[in-house]
């Protein structure tokens, strides 16, 4: 007898509700028989499967001037600006990027606990598991590197994430603790671990972006052994990086903005996203707001000569307002922001690790990989070897913000590094004006300070899922 069973597309993850449990859905439903159809299912070029985790407003790399809040108030996301400056107190009552983030994690349980009842290939069933377990683990490690403290030895029984292993409606929903947490990501990567698929593009799992995973993760729980075995793996499987004088081109569209394509692959086209050359897998983050302009710190960042601002910073990913700001520099992002794996985070990765054995020399070889990218020709001179550990990681870190602006990197090397106190405290700071639960008061400045240790890099959980639970998913305490 066929196993069917019914995939619901739009799924109530977190409710207590006897009237969502007891009536079942007449739409948004696919029939899947085969494995062809997971396949079909994972194809889909929207959803949560590459949405990702919103961390654009939350590291510090944007700000809201008071002229661009004048003009385009009705059209900002209020939310967003009490992100910008990590107030505990959000007044929004849902956000996306959780809903899709839980989406994916329902959809690979779904094919964990049903896959092997469909007809199919057994190598390609084992290749579609070993996904979807990727995908979950990519998705519980931001949902925790966002919402719950860094997993210190210290912190081990803190709030971690809901954990959901199962497909059925009305179970009861907890927070797990931050060691079963990461217990459960690390389950699910090393699962992920065993796809037999090459790279034939970003939008799908493979064992290159397995690697690339495993390499991002163990970095960040300091397993520096495993970190280099993974880059090392990621790049003998994938190493191509794009150069930003030779491959890319900046060009007007219409209305005269730029925008920036490659040689070979039409601007903003589908291609240019799932085709982008230095990706392992494509995620994106949609959620980055509008009218914003990059923080001063973070322009101060890079040197003059570096391409990276010209691509980053040009209306290839800015549109100018003129005479609302200083620098008539104001974001509303022309697309999204990729934010899945890098080459170039994999030789970064390998330059700390490195580092971290006291090689110096191979650190600052791998540092190079990624700026000869990053500078004309003529303009590109290599910097000098550091001279310590901690010399080694403050320049890493501070070539991982250039390289990633606006991603959730910068405020996963902020925690880690923190957590570890080898380098200087890295203080997060705004000064801004008081920001209330539905405005901002121009007239009261105020600054805004993330030190080591608080708990505010912990973000909220969303108010809904709070509710919806009747309060078993508990809110981090500040």
């Amino acid at each position: 007898m066929k196993n069917l069973i019914y995939i619901l597309i739009t799924v109530f993850l977190f409710t207590s509700c006897d009237e969502y449990l007891d009536e079942k859905p007449d739409k948004n439903q696919q029939e899947v028989e085969f494995v062809s159809d997971i396949n079909l299912l994972l194809n889909r070029t929207s959803g949560g499967f590459i949405k990702d985790v919103n961390f654009s407003n939350t590291c510090g790399d944007q700000e809201y001037h008071q002229e661009v809040y004048n003009v385009f108030g009705p059209w900002l996301s209020f939310p967003d600006i009490q992100e910008s400056v990590w107030k505990d107190d959000i007044s929004s009552v849902s956000n996306s990027s959780w809903s899709a983030a839980y989406e994916a994690i329902w959809f690979a349980n779904f094919v964990i606990n049903s896959i092997d009842g469909l007809e199919g290939d057994a190598d390609e069933k084992a290749n579609l598991k070993a996904e979807v377990h990727l995908i979950k683990a990519y998705k519980q490690f931001n949902l925790a590197l966002k919402h719950c403290l860094y997993p210190s030895n210290e912190n081990r029984n803190e709030l971690g994430i809901p954990l959901k292993n199962e497909t059925e409606f009305g179970q009861l929903t907890v927070r797990a603790s931050l060691q079963e947490t990461f217990e459960q990501i690390e389950a699910d990567l090393i699962e992920g671990l065993k796809i037999d698929k090459p790279r034939t593009n970003s939008w799908r799992e493979s064992n290159a972006s397995a690697a690339a995973l495993a390499a991002r993760y163990y970095l960040y729980v300091q397993d520096f052994v495993n970190a280099k075995k993974y880059a090392e793996e990621a790049i003998t499987l994938h190493s191509t990086m794009i150069n930003l004088e030779n491959d890319i081109t900046l060009s007007p569209s219409y209305g005269g903005s730029l925008v920036a394509h490659t040689s070979r692959i039409a601007s903003y086209s589908s291609e240019f996203y799932t085709s982008w050359e230095s990706q392992y897998k494509m995620y994106y983050d949609d959620a980055t707001g509008l009218f914003m302009t990059p923080s001063k710190d973070l322009l101060d960042a890079y040197e003059p000569e570096d391409l990276r601002l010209q691509y980053f910073f040009s209306d290839a990913y800015f549109k100018t307002f003129y005479g609302l700001t200083e620098n008539n520099m104001t974001y509303a992002r022309n697309g999204n922001l990729l934010t899945g794996t890098d080459v170039a985070e994999m030789y970064l990765i390998l330059a700390e690790c490195a580092a971290r054995n006291n090689d110096f020399t191979t650190c600052m070889q791998n540092v190079e990989q990624v700026r000869v990218n990053r500078f004309a020709a003529a303009d590109y001179s290599a910097l000098p070897v550091v001279g310590s550990v901690k010399e080694a990681v403050e320049l890493i870190a501070n070539e991982r913000w250039r390289e990633f602006p606006f991603t959730s990197l910068r405020w996963y090397d902020v925690k880690r590094l923190n957590a570890e106190g080898l380098i200087d405290p890295i203080i997060l700071s705004k000064d801004y004006f008081e920001v209330g639960e539905s405005a901002i008061d121009f007239t009261t400045s105020k600054v805004y300070t993330l030190e080591p240790g608080t708990r505010k890099y912990a973000r909220p959980i969303p108010m809904e899922v709070i509710t919806l639970t009747g309060g078993s998913v508990e809110q981090n305490t500040y």
